[in-house]
């Protein structure tokens, strides 16, 4: 009896000993730590062709990333920031200040979210892309345009729509209110001379897609990945039926036509909108396996139906449309790539070949 209980003894120290170990042991981290949203929709996580491919647990940014900087100033990790914007804390994830770039700094990425809303997971998806010498002079910017479901204090914080953010619409905070374009334009004024992208994946896709039209910016380049929908500028649908498109009567209101725009696209109208995008840089990009109809993570209206069934064929018909209203010269500003083997994964398309060179070369 005596030995018996000297061996259980020792079995439960020895399962002490690994329930401490555990608990203690540093959690494995990317080298560019990313952070999960509050509440992310399950179909937003999944890697199936449905959500964004980024992982489902990560780091939370921690002292430990200020003390890993690059010889150039800037940050290995992307941490979660905040600054002021209408008198509001909005936050941003990256791996240096907007507010104060280093001087190094020769190129600025702006990647904008899905409706996921975790802007450090798009942050960590250009740089898991970039060289050792691209990162030490390139700072990447994620907004995020928080939901009032993600806000500590709504009175303080910029918080849009589930949907607002990604049209322009004005936030629906207290007070002060901003359209989400009108946050990027200002962040973009912040980091002064430098080379400007602007990128997005999804839901952020769309915002690129009607922020190119919108803003008086003037990024050198946009780079559209895999949205559910495109801001088409006459009535247009090539490849829908038009008894199709006669069933959906709002089909070219805004955010998918030019009628019945938001106060901020309504500052250029329609024929400024059609003239800006067409001078614009833009490269479109379409996972070739983007393709599933019954995509949960996917626009269903029937202003996005009337545009295709699917991810890639609405990126696809939207190419061949874009030389009826610009003539054949737009392909000289504008390029489409398609990324084999890709379903809706914000890494694998960030870190294919056309995105590097797109953002980063």
């Amino acid at each position: 009896m005596t030995r018996a209980r000297g061996i259980l003894v020792g079995v439960l120290a020895a399962v002490a000993l690994l329930a401490a170990t555990v608990v203690l042991a540093p959690r494995a981290t990317t080298r560019y730590a990313v952070e999960a949203s509050a509440s992310p929709a399950p179909a937003e996580l999944a890697t199936d062709g449905t959500g964004d491919g980024l992982p489902h647990s990560t780091a939370h940014p921690s002292s430990a990333a200020a003390a890993d900087d690059l010889t150039r100033g800037l940050s290995r990790n992307v941490v979660l920031r905040s600054t002021m914007i209408a008198e509001k804390d909005f936050s941003y994830c990256s791996n240096g200040p907007v507010d104060d770039p280093p001087a190094e700094v020769r190129r600025v990425v702006f990647v904008v979210h899905g409706n996921d809303r975790r802007p450090c997971g798009m942050a960590g998806a250009v740089l898991a892309g970039a060289t050792d010498a691209q990162r030490e002079q390139t700072l990447v910017v994620a907004p995020r345009f928080a939901s009032a479901e993600d806000t500590k204090d709504r009175a303080k914080e910029l918080y849009w729509t589930f949907s607002g953010w990604s049209q322009g619409d004005p936030s629906v905070n207290p007070g002060a209110q901003i359209s989400s374009y009108a946050v990027l334009d200002e962040l973009i004024r912040r980091v002064g001379h430098r080379s400007v992208v602007v990128a997005g994946f999804s839901g952020g896709g769309q915002f690129v897609n009607r922020f190119a039209a919108g803003s008086a910016s003037q990024p050198d380049r946009f780079v559209i990945a895999n949205p559910s929908s495109y801001l088409y500028f006459t009535p247009a649908r090539p490849g829908t039926p038009p008894e199709e498109v006669a069933r959906c009567p709002g089909y070219n209101d805004y955010r998918y036509g030019l009628n019945q725009l938001n106060p901020y696209m309504a500052a250029s109208g329609p024929k400024g909108l059609t003239e800006r995008y067409g001078k614009r840089k833009v490269v479109y990009l379409l996972g070739d396996r983007d393709r599933d109809p019954r995509s949960s993570s996917m626009d269903k209206s029937c202003g996005a139906n009337v545009e295709g069934p699917n991810r890639l064929e609405r990126g696809q018909r939207y190419w061949a449309y874009l030389p009826s209203v610009y003539g054949p010269e737009i392909r000289t500003r504008q390029q489409l790539h398609l990324v084999p083997g890709v379903a809706h994964d914000a890494v694998g398309m960030f870190t294919a070949a056309p995105a590097r060179q797109a953002l980063l070369g």
